[in-house]
């Protein structure tokens, strides 16, 4: 099997990362999944894996630091270099990317294929078609646990409520504010807690710390959680009583 050009894969995961970010947001996960990528290479230093990926060399600093904390990676005179563990997870990385891929290309075979298998519907299918296009579709992190069994398991009045949140608060949020608001209530659709701590949800949303208290601080600033800071257990983060109150409008 041919070997994976490491270098254009992390450039394509840096690329995304970039689309994905706002004039003020910081250094997102897909960086990570790109330098793990990189090095995967090679042993490199910080500032060339910055050259290569374009982004800030203090960015990947931070996060050669913070992921050489966890196991991720090492340092040795000036060069970073993946241990086992790393490694593991830079091959996952590409592994799903293969998948996506993959994916992609189905759904662009399904779309050819009713596309051209299509016929003229009548005028109750019309009404049919444009009641199903007029609901808005679920949010992406409750799409796979949308079958029977995955309801009774989170809980389908949960999972409905926090679809039902998200779709009211989808323009009152950019993106990366929308993407941790999800990763919380995702959590409150599964265990039913209104609340878990940042170093959960850092690691839930592979983020730097520094980019996910700017957001977490967004959210607060629109009432929407509350910051705690637990001096035995650490940061929680919960959901805000208005919050709490437009999720029991939902119900």
């Amino acid at each position: 099997m041919k070997e994976p050009d490491y270098k254009l894969l992390a450039e394509a995961l840096a690329r995304q990362s970039q689309a994905r970010r706002t004039a003020r947001g910081g250094p997102r996960s897909r960086i990570v999944d790109a330098i793990m990528v990189l090095l995967l290479s090679k042993p490199m230093r910080a500032s060339e894996i910055a050259e290569v990926l374009g982004v800030e060399s203090k960015y990947v600093s931070s996060y050669l630091s913070y992921w050489k904390t966890r196991g991720y990676v090492d340092y040795d005179r000036g060069f970073w270099y993946l241990t086992p563990l790393g490694e593991d997870y830079a091959h996952d990385v590409i592994e799903r990317m293969r998948r996506s891929l993959e994916d992609e290309y189905t759904r662009l075979a399904r779309s050819i294929l009713l596309s051209t298998e299509s016929v003229m519907p009548t005028r109750k299918d019309k009404k049919n078609a444009r009641r199903q296009a007029s609901r808005a579709p679920p949010q992406s992190f409750i799409a796979g646990n949308t079958s029977k069994a995955g309801n009774e398991h989170l809980g389908g009045d949960r999972v409905n409520q926090v679809t039902c949140v998200l779709r009211l608060l989808r323009d009152k949020l950019n993106e990366e504010e929308f993407e941790v608001l999800s990763a919380i209530l995702s959590h409150y659709a599964r265990w039913g807690s209104t609340y878990l701590y940042a170093d959960q949800l850092q690691e839930k949303l592979k983020a730097d710390q520094r980019w996910l208290f700017s957001k977490l601080r967004s959210l607060q600033a629109k009432n929407l959680i509350y910051i705690y800071a637990d001096p035995r257990l650490g940061v929680r983060v919960g959901l805000s009583r208005a919050l709490r109150e437009t999720m029991a409008y939902c119900e």
